[in-house]
């Protein structure tokens, strides 16, 4: 028996069908306040799982700023000066007496960053819609919105960078505004110099041929790593684990009783000399791959279930980059994940899987320009 079939409908029209509706219903004025309480409905059910994270790491910056209420400005200059913009923005809820104040600030942050984060997808994709999926993939994704709840810095720092970057990105001329976001995020971690410098360059040469642009952000990015890798006068404590040939700082890792160097540069040639070439390729590419993996052994399986459905962002990233790769803009976010991996290789991951954080809005961005299409989403008038 013969069966016609009906007439198909061709994937690419399908996928129009039912792309464009959802992302013109979210670039409606009214969505950005539904992702905004499906934001808040996730960070109390974090809180009630977790808590508030204000011990431990916490007790160092707000110990800091109490010193610094009371005239001691020796920590902040000092120990806690790679720190110090987080501390000042802890200052006024130290001086209140109020860490929930200080946490909610910290909520109140991230929404604005949020919404930056959703301008710059969207003047780099056109859509309106691929701006609102970025704002929801950031105040959506577990693994950044836990460090709202923590006086730690990531959360900050990550919220920094990105209000920096959008603002360079924005403002016709390097202003006030841009130059104190700078100054916050190059201060509130010191992987800020893998943000802050490269968009400075990126901005200086802006009125240049987009050859002698990408040579200047090049050339910019290797000159900032190799003055990272030789800094002086680096503890011996933080170079111990890049000495061991720890992937994970505090896991495995050899003995390194007899390093002696300050400076990651040392520690690297320590741990070349007792691994050999192919063993220290090896230790590096496992730190970049811990850096991007999203799970770990010692979560459990809820947890590693949720992280892993944001793994769906790499290959939709990849193909951002090959769809835009003649856009400056996404030179710049290139040039910055390149700088942050690097360093991660050079020198090791963290347990709790932090040290993305920071780098993962950007990965949301690029995925954005996966998804893009030309056709304009813009929300009826």
């Amino acid at each position: 028996m013969n069966l016609r079939r009906g007439p198909s409908i061709p994937p690419k029209l399908f996928l129009t069908i039912v792309r464009y509706p959802i992302l013109i219903q979210l670039a409606l004025p009214r969505t950005r306040w539904i992702i905004i309480g499906l934001h808040l409905l996730l960070l109390f059910a974090i809180g009630m799982q977790q808590g508030v994270l204000v011990d431990k790491e916490a007790l160092k910056y707000t110990g800091c700023a109490r010193d610094v209420l009371h005239g001691d400005l020796g920590d902040l200059t000092g120990n806690y000066l790679k720190y110090a913009g987080y501390v000042l923005f802890l200052l006024p809820f130290v001086a209140l007496d109020s860490l929930w104040l200080a946490v909610a600030a910290q909520v109140v942050l991230g929404i604005i960053a949020a919404e930056a984060l959703a301008r710059y997808a969207e003047r780099l994709t056109g859509n309106v819609g691929m701006g609102r999926i970025a704002m929801v993939l950031f105040l959506l994704c577990p693994l950044i919105q836990t460090w709202a709840l923590a006086l730690y810095t990531e959360h900050f720092f990550t919220c920094m960078a990105i209000l920096f970057v959008e603002r360079m990105d924005r403002s016709p001329r390097l202003d006030a505004v841009a130059i104190g976001l700078g100054l916050l995020a190059l201060f509130a971690r010191p992987v800020g110099l893998f943000f802050v410098v490269p968009a400075l360059l990126w901005k200086w040469s802006g009125g240049r041929a987009p050859r002698q642009r990408n040579l200047i952000l090049l050339g910019g990015g290797v000159a900032l790593l190799i003055a990272a890798l030789f800094l002086p006068r680096v503890e011996h404590a933080q170079l111990a684990p890049i000495a061991s040939g720890q992937v994970i700082a505090g896991i495995g890792g050899a003995e390194a009783t007899h390093f002696g160097g300050n400076t990651i540069a040392d520690a690297q040639r320590h741990l070349l000399g007792e691994v050999g070439l192919a063993g220290w390729c090896g230790i590096t590419l496992q730190r970049v791959a811990s850096l991007f993996t999203l799970t770990r052994p010692w979560y459990s399986a809820a947890h590693n279930a949720t992280n892993a459905l944001f793994l769906l962002l790499y290959p939709l990233a990849l193909l951002g980059l090959v769809r835009w790769w003649r856009s400056e803009r996404i030179r710049l976010l290139l040039i910055m994940l390149a700088l942050n991996t690097s360093i991660v290789g050079l020198t090791h991951d963290e347990w709790s899987g932090r040290f993305a954080v920071p780098l993962l809005p950007w990965i949301m961005v690029l995925a954005c320009a996966g998804l893009h299409t030309t056709r304009s989403n813009r929300p009826p008038s």
